[in-house]
């Protein structure tokens, strides 16, 4: 008897496609977007340089000489973000640099717009974030963009003072009182001793 060998072909079995799906790895966006995937919606995301260059200043002048109160309201709101942002950048280089804020100045009329200005920049930025939270969307750009304008710098400004306060906590060790207190490391207000009573003052 002769014993006759038979050589199988190696077949190749391919898997599922649904195990090839599974086994893809999830690339991350910044990953999908070098490779030349669509990148994920960027329409909630609040995009400053297209705020800034959405404001137009003879826009938002017609709205003021306008007769719709809404719009005059806005534009209101949107020159007192950007009035306080401002300050409180300047608040905050200066806290960087020196480890207090602004000097009280003549009367303590810089301080107390210090303090304003800080209070209006936060209720701006919760403002836009209960309305995004109620209807999917920020506040509204305003008359020539000035009310998304002031909105956007007000977001960038508080992740700046978040920065600051971090750097000054890690650095000075403190962070300033909003009022200046006798004995506070920060402006401190001023102790004179009467003589004739022999009692501060």
């Amino acid at each position: 008897m002769f014993a006759t060998a038979v050589r199988l072909a190696p077949v190749c079995v391919s898997k599922p496609a649904l195990r090839r799906e599974a086994s893809t790895p999830k690339l991350a966006p910044r990953r999908v977007a070098a490779l030349g995937y669509p990148r994920p919606s960027v329409k909630a995301r609040v995009n400053l340089k297209e705020d800034l260059e959405s404001v137009d200043a003879s826009e938002t002048l017609d709205a003021l000489k306008g007769d719709d109160p809404e719009a005059k309201f806005q534009v209101a709101v949107g020159v007192g973000g950007l009035v306080t942002s401002g300050i409180m950048t300047w608040s905050l280089v200066t806290l960087k640099d020196t480890g207090c804020g602004l000097p009280p100045g003549p009367g303590g009329v810089l301080g107390a717009l210090e303090g304003v200005s800080y209070l209006y920049v936060v209720g701006l930025i919760a403002w836009s974030a209960i309305k995004k939270a109620k209807t999917g969307s920020g506040l509204p750009a305003g008359p020539g963009g000035i009310l998304g304008g002031a909105e956007g710098i007000a977001y960038l400004v508080a992740l700046g003072g978040i920065v600051v306060g971090i750097m000054q906590a890690t650095h000075f060790g403190y962070l300033p009182n909003a009022i200046p207190v006798e004995g506070g490391p920060c402006f401190s207000p001023l102790v004179t001793i009467d003589p004739a009573l022999g009692y501060n003052l």
